[in-house]
């Protein structure tokens, strides 16, 4: 009987090395990194200082990575045209050459290589991706002729093979990485296309917040729209179409294309739904959904509803929360149409929400998700119309199942405050140097001049959070020169303006803020986020070598409209 093949103790270190270098290979995702593994592991598992990696893309030139030793192997340049070595990624296979000089006394001179990095011994393990083409080579050598044995062959062998799957694996997330980017592109595209941008509506806020029941699908059933009418009027929809997925995207903008038109054409509300049924259904004979459409006028906060099976809509002033039910019958259902039309009127900072019922069946009792929706818009009532739709829909959604798409639209009435004393306050500015430290001081004295303007308290709240995002971004970006960030504040009729300037980089306020709040570990988007969610209009501009950066809130003063509360101040002077 034979004995048992006991590794020698070269042979059991090199597997430990394999086995650490693997680990590294697959885990590490910085490519200069990943490289630089492979050089130690090769130098380790081969015994020889001198190692190095090509790399053949594609498309481009082969690029090389040495390990610091003797020989400078980038020399060769593209090594597929080293017969020794293109052998190699020709064929697949590890070709081993203990004496350079005798492989290439055939080969005319130009042709070798051994006397150009003085090479005289050398083997090549090829790294071959999935589909069996070579996408680099190993190379270690000496500069003396030498024996490689097994060992040392099969180790840069395994090497060469475990890099070749982590080059598979990081290109394929790549891959991966650039299709979902696209996705991302067409899923916006999609939602712009459906999903109509608020409309400018004079002493009004408008919010809506949308998350689909299945995360990889873009739309869904739940649609809304909005649009200034000819008479001043503002349409309002939300449509919940039965189903899910892009065919029941197609079925609610059928349905609030036609109110759309028979809003415009001056259909009365009363009929609306009825004739909209007629108009859908004849394309359409299976659809159904639940709508409620309003019409609001601005000026003086008339309210007037009509409904298709909804849920009740909510009228939220303060801590006050009561529902408004508008009854009917769905569209797509014998008999569809509204049975009751219902008319109110928005006080001023009162809040309408019309929502879909993924907002309140998420916990299957409808009734509590009535309750909980009611204690979430008292809790959430300050919040601006965009602010307050999306933590609706994130406060009812948290902790439960997903099984419908939710929708929650916010109209809030931002007339003027009637009765507010008026002071000719002169316009607040202020110079300061560019310290952290200076940000909170700037803040309490800007918090005393809205005060005494006086800027409602849920405003001054605002307006305080952006001005601290701002100037601690001019902080940032400032050159350093004292007094070189300055904070101007002043008020037009019913609304204030705030800007902050700075003489640095001359970052301008990007066109595109993202509409979801970003990642927590990302590094920036967090400020401009939140700047945009709580004021009106945010503005940049060049100035003088300075970037200036203005915001405005509207309806947060008194109501005497026929005055300006001191001119906007002029550029501070820095010296």
């Amino acid at each position: 009987m034979s004995e048992p093949i006991v590794p020698r103790r070269l042979d059991a270190d090199r597997l430990v090395i394999l086995a650490q270098a693997a680990k590294a290979l697959h885990a590490e995702r910085d490519p200069a990194h990943r490289l630089s593994w492979a050089l130690s592991a090769a130098e380790a598992v081969s015994g020889l200082p001198d190692s190095a990696i090509c790399l053949l893309p594609r498309h481009g030139s082969p690029t090389w990575s040495l390990s610091g030793g003797r020989i400078d192997f980038s020399l060769l340049e593209d090594p597929r045209s080293i017969p020794l070595l293109g052998l190699a990624i020709e064929t697949g296979n590890p070709v081993v050459i203990p004496d350079v000089a005798a492989a290439e006394r055939p080969m005319p001179p130009e042709a070798r290589v051994g006397p150009r990095l003085d090479l005289q011994s050398m083997v090549l393990a090829p790294v071959m991706s999935r589909d069996g083409l070579a996408q680099g080579v190993i190379v270690v050598g000496d500069t003396v002729p030498r024996t490689f044995d097994v060992g040392q062959v099969e180790a840069l062998v395994a090497l060469a093979a475990h890099l070749g799957v982590a080059l598979d694996n990081s290109a394929t997330l790549a891959r991966m990485a650039e299709v979902e980017a696209r996705g991302k592109e067409v899923v916006h595209a999609l939602q712009e296309a459906v999903r109509p941008p608020a409309p400018v509506v004079p002493f009004t806020e408008l919010g809506v917040h949308y998350v689909a029941a299945d995360p990889s699908a873009p739309t869904g059933g739940d649609l809304y729209d909005w649009i200034n009418l000819p008479n001043g009027d503002l349409h309002l929809v939300v449509v919940d179409v039965m189903g899910k997925g892009v065919e029941a995207t197609k079925h609610a903008l059928s349905v609030t294309h036609a109110l759309r038109l028979l809003a415009v054409e001056g259909c009365p509300l009363d009929q609306i739904v009825a004739r909209a049924d007629v108009l859908v259904t004849a394309q359409n004979p299976d659809l159904v959904a639940t709508l409620l459409v309003a019409r609001y006028r601005p000026t003086t906060g008339e309210l007037t509803l009509a409904g298709a099976g909804h849920p009740p809509a909510l009228v939220v002033g303060g801590q006050s929360v009561h529902e408004v039910a508008a009854p009917g019958i769905p569209i797509g259902w014998p008999g569809a149409g509204s049975h009751r039309i219902v008319e109110l009127r928005l006080e001023r900072a009162e809040t309408l929400i019309i929502y879909t019922d993924g907002l309140i069946e998420s916990t299957k009792d409808i009734l509590r998700g009535l309750e909980d929706l009611a204690r979430a818009a008292a809790a959430t009532s300050s919040y601006p119309a965009t602010s307050l739709a999306r933590a609706l829909v994130e406060r009812q959604l948290a902790d439960a199942a997903r099984h419908d798409d939710t929708l929650a639209l916010v109209l809030r009435r931002r007339s003027p405050a009637p009765g507010l004393p008026t002071h000719m306050l002169a316009p607040f500015v202020h110079q300061f140097s560019p310290q952290a430290a200076a940000v909170p001081v700037a803040r309490h004295l800007l918090r005393d001049w809205l005060e005494r303007v006086p800027v409602e308290t849920p405003a001054v709240h605002d307006l305080l959070l952006t001005v601290s995002e701002l100037c601690s971004n001019a902080v940032r970006h400032a050159t350093g020169a004292p007094g070189s960030v300055a904070l101007r504040a002043w008020a037009e009729t019913d609304s204030i303006l705030i800007e902050v300037s700075d003489d640095g980089s001359s970052l301008l306020w990007p066109e595109h803020v993202p509409d979801e709040l970003p990642d927590p570990e990302s590094e920036q988007g967090r400020g401009l986020f939140l700047v945009r969610e709580l004021v009106d209009e945010v503005t940049s501009r060049l100035e003088e070598g300075r970037t200036v950066v203005r915001v405005l809130k509207r309806a947060v003063i008194g109501s005497d409209r026929s005055r300006t509360f001191g001119a906007a101040p002029a550029s501070v002077p820095v010296s």
